[in-house]
C-alpha cells in the first residue's frame, strides 16, 4: 500500500486545465487594466444562459471591492441592497456563536454535547464510539441523523428545539469520527446548545453578536411567510417565479441577507481586527480537522467550512454554500491571500458558475498585483491506495450499496464488470490506480474516458470509488453482502404514501416503494419534483429486526433508521410516517 496526496489522473487532468484556463485568461487582461470588466461581462452571459432570475456577487479584499455587481432577468431588479435566502452559508453563522461562546469559556467543543444540552438522548447504535462533541457536529462527524422532513419548510412557525423529541426516537448512523456525513440536524442541535448557554433565543444571539457588531442592518431570519413576503419570491430552474417558504431548522439554513451585510461578514474572516473573532480562534477554525481520516477520501473539513481542492494559488481555499427551496448561496474565504467573494442568487442554478470567482478571478488578482500567500499551510490529506497490480480484483465482486444507489460488480472475462441503474459495462485500467468504463462490441473493447473510478479497501471494507468530474472522489458503493430476508419484511413490498404532513408544509419526499431486489430490501424515494434540494433515491437496508432497518453505505443519508409500527400499519423514515396504499 502506498500512500499519495491526490489520485494522480486526478492531479494531471484537473489542474493542467485549472492552469491552462487562468494563462489564458491573464495573456488577455494583463496589461490592459480591465480584466475584472472582461470577466464581469462573461459571468453575467453565464447567469443569463443558466435561467438566472436575479443574482448578486462581490469578490473582495480587507479593504477593496475587487468585483461587485447584480444580474437581473426580471423588471424588479436587484443590487446590492437586495435580500436572498443564503440557505446553509446560515450555519457559518451558527459556527461563529459557538466559536465565540468557546472563547468566552461558556463551551468547549471538545467536550460532549450532553454537557450543554443533557436532555438528548439520542441513542447511540455504536458501543465503541466516543461521545459526541460539539467539535464533531460542527465539522459533520458526529454521526447525527442528516434532516427530519416533516415541516421541513411550511407556512406555519415552528419551533427548532423540538428537533430533540424526533432525535430521541433515533439512532446514531456512524461512530464519531467515522466520515464525514452533512448533517442540518446537527447544526439545528447547536443552536439548541447557544441557546442554552447563552440564555438567548437563537435569533437574539446572533442578531446581537454577529449581525450588530458588523452593522448587518438588512439580515435576519426569514421565519414568517404572511408577514416576510417580499423574501418568499423565487425562481425554478427554466425562470418560473416560485415561492419560498420558511425552513423549520433555523441554525442550520434561514438567514436572509444582502450582497452589501455579506460583505462586511466574509471581511470579518480576513480583515484581522477581531470583531466578532480572534485572530488565533479564526486559525483554530481554519485547521484541517479530518487529515488521517481515510473514509474521508481527499474532502477536507475545517471547522463548518471545507477545504477546496483547487486554485493552490489562493493558499487556503475555504468555502460553504448553501441552498433553500429555490435559492442559492456560496460564500470562499481565502485567509492566506487576504481574499473573499461571496455570490447570492434566488435560483437553482445560480451558484453553477461560483467557482469561477474564486478559482480565476481571486487567482488573476494574486497574480495581477503580486499577492504569494504562504501554501506551506494549505496541509493535503493522507490518501492511501493500492496499486491495480497488488489487488485480487475478483475478490471486489459482490454487491455495493450507498446512501442513493444498490449496485452489483459481477466478475466477467477477468474483468469487473458493474450494472448501475440497468447498465452494464466493464472496468478497464486506466492507469496504475484508476479504471475508466469500458463496452464491448464485436469483439473490441471501446473506451471512455469521461469517467474514472477506484476501488480500494479501507479499514477492512471494499469501496468503489468515482472521480466526480468536478474533482474529489466519491464513495458510489461499499461491498455488503444480503441478509436474509424474514416474511414479515417481504410482506412489505408496495407503494407508500406520507400520512403525517400538515396542509401548509411543502411536499418533501411525494413517492416511496419498498421491494426486494438482488437479495436485498430497498427503499426507493423521490421529492417533489417542484423543489429543489432533493434527488430521488434507491437505498439498500440493513434489517436489524422485524421493526427496524438502516440504510446502508457512508454519506449523507446513510444508517437513517427505517422503524416500522409494531402493528405493521406503517412506518417512519426521515421524519415522515408512510403508510401502504
Amino acid at each position: 500500500m502506498f500512500i499519495i496526496n491526490y489520485p494522480m489522473f486526478m492531479r494531471r487532468s484537473l489542474l493542467a486545465g485549472l492552469v491552462c484556463m487562468i494563462c489564458m485568461s491573464c495573456s488577455q487582461s494583463q496589461g490592459s487594466g480591465d480584466y475584472a470588466e472582461r470577466f464581469n461581462a462573461g459571468f453575467r452571459a453565464e447567469l443569463a444562459g443558466l435561467n438566472v432570475a436575479n443574482a448578486s456577487y462581490a469578490v473582495f479584499s480587507r479593504d477593496t471591492v475587487i468585483l461587485q455587481d447584480s444580474f437581473s432577468a426580471t423588471d424588479t431588479g436587484t443590487d446590492g441592497d437586495s435580500p436572498f435566502l443564503i440557505g446553509s452559508v446560515t450555519k457559518v453563522f451558527t459556527a461563529v456563536a459557538v466559536m465565540q461562546l468557546h472563547e468566552e469559556g461558556k463551551v468547549d467543543i471538545d467536550k460532549p454535547v450532553t454537557d450543554y444540552v443533557p436532555d438528548l438522548q439520542l441513542r447511540q447504535r455504536f458501543p465503541e464510539s466516543s461521545p459526541i462533541t460539539l467539535r464533531a457536529i460542527l465539522t459533520h462527524h458526529a454521526g447525527i441523523p442528516s434532516d427530519n422532513y416533516l415541516h421541513k419548510f411550511s407556512k406555519t412557525q415552528n419551533d427548532f428545539n423540538d428537533l430533540l423529541d424526533y432525535l430521541n426516537t433515533q439512532y446514531t448512523c456512524y461512530p464519531v469520527g467515522e466520515i464525514w456525513a452533512y448533517s442540518n440536524l446537527g447544526y439545528a442541535l447547536l443552536g439548541v446548545v447557544i441557546e442554552r448557554v447563552s440564555g438567548m433565543k437563537y435569533e437574539e444571539y446572533i442578531a446581537r453578536n454577529i449581525f450588530e457588531p458588523l452593522e448587518m442592518n438588512s439580515s435576519g431570519f426569514y421565519s414568517d411567510y404572511n408577514r416576510q413576503k417580499h423574501l418568499s419570491a423565487a425562481s425554478d430552474g427554466r425562470g418560473n417565479a416560485k415561492t419560498e417558504l420558511p425552513l423549520y431548522d433555523k441554525p442550520a439554513g434561514s438567514i436572509y441577507s444582502t450582497m452589501n451585510d455579506m460583505i462586511r461578514f466574509g471581511r470579518s474572516f480576513i480583515d484581522g481586527r477581531e470583531v466578532l473573532l480572534k485572530n488565533e480562534t479564526l486559525e483554530q477554525m481554519y485547521e484541517l480537522q479530518n487529515r488521517d481520516n481515510l473514509l474521508d477520501l481527499d474532502h477536507r473539513s475545517a471547522i463548518c467550512l471545507n477545504y477546496k481542492n483547487k486554485a493552490p494559488e489562493l493558499g487556503r481555499l475555504l468555502e460553504h454554500g448553501g441552498a433553500t427551496m429555490f435559492h442559492r448561496a456560496q460564500l470562499t474565504i481565502a485567509p492566506d491571500a487576504g481574499l473573499a467573494c461571496v455570490l447570492l442568487s434566488d435560483s437553482p442554478n445560480g451558484k453553477d458558475n461560483a467557482w469561477r470567482l474564486d478559482e480565476q478571478l481571486m487567482v488573476e488578482y494574486c497574480m495581477t498585483t503580486g499577492i504569494t500567500p504562504d501554501r506551506s499551510l494549505n496541509h493535503e490529506k493522507m490518501m492511501r491506495f493500492t496499486p491495480i497490480s497488488s489487488k485480487n480484483l475478483e475478490s471486489f465482486a459482490g454487491s455495493y450499496a450507498m446512501p442513493g444507489l444498490v449496485c452489483r460488480i459481477e466478475w466477467k472475462n477477468n474483468l469487473l464488470s458493474p450494472a448501475i441503474n440497468g447498465q452494464k459495462f466493464y472496468l478497464a485500467k486506466h492507469d496504475s490506480g484508476s479504471f475508466i468504463p469500458a463496452k464491448r462490441f464485436m469483439g473490441m473493447m471501446f473506451r471512455s474516458k469521461r469517467m474514472y473510478f477506484l476501488l480500494e479497501e479501507i479499514n477492512g471494507e471494499k469501496h468503489f470509488i468515482q472521480a466526480m468530474p468536478w474533482g474529489g472522489l466519491n464513495i458510489i458503493g461499499t461491498r455488503t453482502d444480503p441478509k436474509p430476508i424474514s416474511d414479515v419484511w417481504k410482506s412489505r413490498v408496495g407503494e407508500y404514501a406520507v400520512a403525517n404532513a400538515a396542509g401548509e408544509d411543502a411536499a418533501t419526499i411525494e413517492k416511496l416503494s419498498i421491494s426486494v431486489e438482488d437479495g436485498f430490501m430497498v427503499l426507493r424515494y423521490g421529492f417533489n419534483p417542484e423543489i429543489t434540494f432533493g434527488q430521488d433515491a434507491s437505498v439498500a437496508l440493513d434489517l436489524a429486526n422485524d421493526y427496524e432497518a438502516f440504510v446502508l453505505g457512508y454519506g449523507r443519508g446513510g444508517g437513517e433508521s427505517v422503524t416500522f409500527d409494531s402493528d405493521g400499519s406503517g412506518f417512519r423514515f426521515m421524519g415522515l410516517r408512510f403508510e401502504k396504499k
